[in-house]
């Protein structure tokens, strides 16, 4: 393996790395997010002035458990659904520069750095 091949490799496997490190940790801040958002729901509704010093005067429509309260918020999110809307974003991003892009402008570019390259391989 030379080293241009190695270089490449090692370069992936440290940005897959990277990548999957970052991601883990963006889904449990999003999951304490949520955690915390509900307890703190919960605190406001036990420390609310409705009933706040005797729990008899609760209004009859509201329930007096917690759980039922505060139902299960959407599933978890997780990480099959993260990369899954990553991927279709990057999608997204290179289809709309491919249908944006001038090709002429991209041949004509890459004609004139190969010329370059061939000069400065000639002179040598």
């Amino acid at each position: 393996m030379g080293f241009f091949t190695g270089f490449i490799s090692g370069f992936a496997l440290t940005t897959s790395a990277l990548y999957i490190t970052v991601t883990i940790h963006r889904i449990n801040r999003l999951e304490q997010r949520r955690v915390i958002r509900d307890q703190v729901d919960q605190i406001n509704w036990l420390a609310s002035s409705i009933g706040a010093y005797d729990r008899r005067n609760l209004p009859e429509e509201t329930p007096r458990r917690l759980e039922d309260r505060f139902p299960k918020q959407n599933d978890p999110v997780t990480i099959k659904e993260v990369l899954k809307h990553r991927w279709n974003t990057e999608v997204e991003k290179v289809a709309r520069k491919a249908h944006e892009t001038r090709w002429e402008d991209v041949r004509d570019a890459t004609s004139e750095g190969w010329k370059g390259v061939m000069r400065l391989v000639k002179k040598e």
